[in-house]
């Protein structure tokens, strides 16, 4: 996941930083990478600070969508979507438009557009045997 820019600079953070975590987790979801990353950590933490969101036309998404994401990565904390209305004014966003939050454990997820294929098991992969029994005794630990 992306570093928060308010980490990166040292500035200190509120509560914030976990609407930006959303953000970041939305969008990879959505588009299969991060929205920022850079050939090597610095470039990463730049892109963070300086960096114009972008959203691959490649992959279609909703204009509500796009625009949660774009309210989540705010830089700015303070004009972060959810900084002042905490998760109220998240789940007030036209993305949720529909939920039901009070009975969403109730809820049933609609299908998908395509199936997802079963995998089969591959007849010529060996089984592992996960566990060989092996323990750490306390002097293992020193290589950390």
């Amino acid at each position: 996941m992306t570093m928060l820019q308010e980490i990166i600079t040292g500035a200190g953070h509120t509560s914030a930083i976990d609407w930006w975590a959303v953000g970041i987790l939305i969008y990879e979801m959505l588009y299969g990478r991060t929205p920022f990353r850079g050939k090597n950590r610095q470039k990463t933490f730049a892109n963070i600070l300086h960096k114009d969101l972008t959203f691959p036309s490649s992959i279609p998404v909703s204009l509500a969508a796009r625009q949660l994401i774009h309210a989540l990565l705010n830089r700015d904390p303070a004009a972060r979507l959810g900084s002042n209305g905490g998760a109220t004014a998240i789940k007030e966003h036209a993305f949720f438009r529909g939920i039901n939050w009070a009975l969403i454990r109730c809820m049933r997820p609609p299908p998908l557009d395509a199936p997802l294929e079963l995998i089969k098991a591959d007849p010529n992969a060996k089984d592992v045997d996960w566990d060989d029994g092996a323990m750490l005794d306390n002097n293992s630990m020193d290589v950390f």
